[in-house]
């Protein structure tokens, strides 16, 4: 046992109670392994501070002892970002118990919440105050806040929010050695120098701890258009996106790029969803329109309502065009729920069939069709029984280019890996793409990174790195 343990952990109760510090196999083992079981590590003990005071306390204490932070929201990150190194000399803190909604104001429309809070109950307070919180991941029952902003996540709704940097207006972040920055305003335009929130958002914990954000909130749509359709190919899907944007008036809430593949992926997991269309097309789009103007639900003597006359419309002219095949338009919100599970599960039967190359990369719309097309022709040069997943918010040029082993299993597929992965950042490289666009960089990325930026950039983190976390002590191994 390590001679120091006894005193840290002494300290440590002193600090936040011992019910906050966690030291048992049982208490620890589930913040100590990511989200996929790929990385495990060692801490001295899991904090789990319920105020920035006390966030700020342990933050002084490690930098005076030269003790490593890990921070960690809900753990349900994907490049092992959260998860310590095996040392055992870091201190796992956790921000779950921090997880209070401080302010709603309507009149600004924001909220300002603590970094612990799970991202779907803050969906919920925003509505019951009859606003709208729009950042939307698989994973909003259980990741928090702090975890969004720590890796910039994205989502399905970025096509008309954004990021989650674009819906933040303030933070709350406490440095190494504990001193605290109070940057809470809920301001829209405040240009007083640089603007350090930035630099937080999407730093992975490596800078600074973020405790609390405020946010932005968004009148909540109330008219609803969600539709299938099968397309002729990546490049009518880029089409029909702008043409949809153009004749609603930028009112797409998401659009999401559904191949084949992933279809029968899904369906093989999960038999029971519902086909969206009789028969499944080698490439697929759902997507969704909304207006916040009651008048655009209202149905007339047709059945017909303003919202669903748009997409209608757009498809119509774009069948007649050759761009989509067949397609269907949800008239209740069942069948709106039962076209958004085939979306929504993919991610699980991913995980359910067995070995899986997962990716997050972001191209240009121009780029998107040769890079898939380009990808395609590479992994089954490869492979040709890999089946490709290459899926996601192509509203926004994000792509999860997800490759499952062949139906049924195949034993070498692990060696494939690190060919997959090549051709992959090869062609993300080649057409002006990025290696990360939501699911940051954490562990998993960290060496690919280095390659794909130059050096004056990659030097330039580092010296932001050294300037904020000159000890290294703030989750180091992660990002650079």
């Amino acid at each position: 046992m390590d001679d120091r343990k006894p005193n840290i952990i002494d300290d440590l109760i002193g600090l936040v109670g011992d019910k906050a510090v966690l030291q048992t196999t049982d208490d620890t083992a589930s913040y100590l392994s990511d989200w996929h079981d790929r990385f495990h590590g060692s801490a001295h003990a899991v904090v789990l501070p319920e105020t920035t005071a006390q966030v700020a306390a342990i933050m002084a204490y490690a930098g005076k002892h030269n003790i490593i932070v890990v921070p960690q929201g809900g753990n349900t990150g994907f490049m092992g970002g959260a998860t310590p190194d095996s040392s055992g000399n870091s201190i796992l803190l956790s921000l779950r118990r921090m997880n209070k909604v401080r302010e709603i104001d309507t009149q600004n429309m924001s909220m300002t919440v603590e970094a612990g809070c799970i991202l779907q109950n803050l969906q919920d307070v925003a509505e019951n105050a009859g606003l709208y919180f729009p950042l939307n991941l698989a994973a909003k029952g259980s990741c928090t806040i702090g975890g969004n902003l720590g890796t910039n996540a994205g989502g399905l709704n970025v096509v008309r929010y954004g990021t989650t940097r674009a819906l933040t207006l303030g933070l709350e972040v406490v440095l190494m050695g504990g001193e605290v920055l109070e940057m809470l305003s809920g301001l829209r335009k405040d240009n007083t120098g640089y603007d350090l929130k930035d630099l937080f958002i999407g730093s992975e914990g490596t800078l600074g701890i973020i405790t609390a954000a405020t946010m932005r909130l968004f009148p909540k749509p109330v008219a609803l258009s969600t539709a299938f359709a099968e397309i002729r190919d990546v490049d009518a899907a880029v089409e029909l996106l702008h043409r949809m944007q153009a004749a609603s008036g930028g009112m797409v809430e998401a659009f999401e790029l559904i191949p084949a593949d992933i279809l029968h992926v899904l369906f093989e997991s999960f038999p029971n969803i519902q086909r969206p269309l009789a028969n499944i097309g080698p490439m697929n789009v759902l997507m969704e329109i909304g207006s916040t103007n009651p008048a655009d639900n209202e149905v007339d003597g047709n059945g017909s309502s303003p919202i669903r006359s748009i997409m209608e419309s757009v498809l119509e002219i774009a069948f007649e065009d050759g761009l989509v095949i067949d397609a269907t338009i949800a008239s209740s919100d069942a069948q709106r729920d039962a076209l958004w599970d085939v979306r929504e599960s993919s991610p699980e039967s991913h995980k359910r069939a067995g070995k899986v190359v997962r990716s997050d990369v972001a191209l240009p719309q121009s780029a998107l069709s040769a890079f898939y097309a380009d990808m395609v022709a590479g992994v089954k040069a490869i492979d040709p029984k890999i089946r490709i997943c290459g899926y996601g918010h192509i509203g926004d040029g994000n792509l999860h280019f997800n490759l499952v082993q062949a139906a049924g299993g195949d034993p070498d597929f692990d060696a494939k890996a690190p060919k997959l992965l090549e051709l992959l950042y090869g062609r993300v490289t080649k057409y002006g793409g990025s290696i990360s666009a939501e699911h940051g960089i954490g562990q998993v990325k960290r060496d690919q990174l280095a390659k794909v930026k130059s050096a004056a950039i990659i030097n330039t983190m580092k010296s932001i790195k050294a300037a904020l976390d000159p000890k290294n002590l703030m989750n180091p191994g992660k990002v650079i």
